[in-house]
């Protein structure tokens, strides 16, 4: 086990060594998808996917809203997510 380098490494010039290191530039092709030719589910064509994202937002909307009834009836005690509780003294 010796501390010196290979002699097989040192061979290499640097120009090899950097551009077997860096990726080579790849040309974008019109059917290579991007980044920005991709759509959300609510913009896409397919009707499936449309739906899918339709009922997932609303999902979401739905428990938006139920953590914000459930804020304000812990704030105000409303009683709406369980019983009334009476004050404490």
């Amino acid at each position: 086990m010796s501390a010196k380098k290979s002699k097989s490494g040192a061979s290499k010039p640097a120009a090899a060594v950097s551009a077997a290191n860096s990726p080579a530039p790849v040309a974008a092709s019109p059917a290579a998808p991007t980044m920005a030719a991709s759509s959300s589910w609510l913009d896409s064509t397919d009707p499936r996917k449309r739906q899918w994202g339709k009922i997932i937002l609303i999902g979401v909307w739905i428990y938006v809203g139920a953590l914000w009834l459930l804020a304000l009836d812990q704030t105000f005690h409303w009683g709406i997510f369980g019983p009334k509780l009476p004050p404490l003294p």
